[in-house]
């Protein structure tokens, strides 16, 4: 029986590669040979031990791939954008399973279907059981009926495709600062509102890229990276402040004197860093918008004043993944931005060295790996 490798995270701290018999395409399903998995920053925090998962686990859910097999029911049992799939298409798939479409949040808030606690995702449910391959650090992925499933535009190459993910994160925060706006009046998100955002890693880059297409005006970048400064320059950065050479009250004196002395509309934190966030409370403006992406994992608390909230008539708004949906606009925006966003993969490296780029995650020049199963 033919076998795939998978890099497998037997426990916290334990990644090793593991061969998987290939398995066979039930009439609802596909198998994606997996072109190209960006490492996320979840998955470093997977690696340390800061996940509740059921082990073992197939990481990777920032993938593209082309299809291999496909049951002759998978078009009718999976959602699909841009077309029916056949063998050869190039596709990208949304990380998290279809929503049951019957639990609380379902009923109520259908429009958030991430919220829904009965949907599986990519790179995050076990390998323990066949088919196994429900992760995209492999050569092969198993994409069940219950999918949702993208074509990839023509012209889009697959290695940028792989951003798809990330990107409809950073979109989903700079739209979260959007509703219900009301921006002419001064309220929520437009051309040409004053941003800031704090931290540009891979997902703040994102963020500063997306509020450049979406024609907000200033946009300041914070972050303690002198080079992932420069790169938010790339991506629609105006202006950039390091905060490891001026102090909070420095910090707050220089973002204010960008901005009429008044602060940001809207401050965006991505830095996944407690203290972020309530910097960002300090640095937005009387009835502003603070959105707050960062937090994927739990590093901690941060004392907040409840008072400031009130005085300064703030809206605080979390921003939890995306709506599958939002996989399509971040398509077309990797297909038609003029931006440089494939140069966030700083590091490309086979599967063999899936440890060292969990590793590089996060450090030093490294803005973001990619995996070549």
């Amino acid at each position: 029986m033919p076998t795939v490798q998978a890099a497998t995270m037997l426990q916290p701290g334990e990644i090793a590669l593991r061969e998987y018999p290939k398995p066979e395409v039930a009439e609802d399903a596909l198998l994606l040979k997996v072109a190209a998995v960006g490492v996320c920053g979840s998955d470093k925090h997977m690696y340390h031990g800061r996940m509740n998962l059921p082990w073992p686990v197939i990481p990777g859910h920032e993938f593209s791939g082309v299809i291999e097999a496909i049951g002759p029911r998978a078009n009718a049992a999976m959602k699909v954008v841009g077309g029916p799939l056949k063998e050869g298409d190039a596709v990208t798939v949304a990380p998290g399973s279809q929503a049951c479409g019957k639990c609380w949040f379902c009923v109520h808030v259908p429009h958030r279907p991430q919220l829904c606690p009965n949907r599986t995702v990519f790179g995050f449910r076990t390998s323990a059981e066949p088919p196994h391959l429900y992760g995209a650090f492999a050569e092969y992925v198993y994409v069940p009926g219950s999918s949702f499933v993208l074509k990839l535009p023509r012209g889009l190459p697959l290695e940028r495709a792989a951003l798809a993910e990330p990107l409809a994160v950073a979109m989903r925060a700079a739209a979260r600062a959007m509703q219900p706006g009301v921006s002419w009046a001064g309220e929520g998100l437009g051309v040409g509102s004053r941003c800031a955002v704090m931290g540009v890693g891979p997902i703040g880059l994102l963020v500063v890229a997306t509020l450049r297409t979406m024609g907000a005006g200033e946009i300041i970048a914070l972050d303690l990276s002198e080079e992932r400064l420069e790169f938010s320059r790339k991506f629609g950065a105006t202006r950039t402040v390091n905060i490891g050479r001026l102090s909070e009250p420095r910090r707050k004196e220089q973002v204010l004197g960008w901005t009429d002395g008044v602060g940001p509309d809207v401050v965006i934190e991505a830095a996944g860093v407690p203290a972020a966030f309530a910097e960002g409370l300090e640095l937005v403006r009387r009835g502003g918008r603070l959105v707050e992406v960062g937090h994927y994992g739990d590093p901690g608390g941060v004392e907040i004043r409840p008072h400031r909230v009130c005085h300064k008539d703030v809206d605080i708004l979390g921003s939890w993944a995306y709506p599958q949906v939002q996989f399509e606009p971040a398509l077309d925006m990797l297909l038609r931005s003029p931006l440089p966003l494939d140069e966030m993969f700083t590091h490309r490296m086979p599967l063999a060295q899936v440890q060292a780029g969990i590793e590089l995650t996060g450090t030093g020049d490294c803005l973001k790996v990619l995996l070549k199963p």
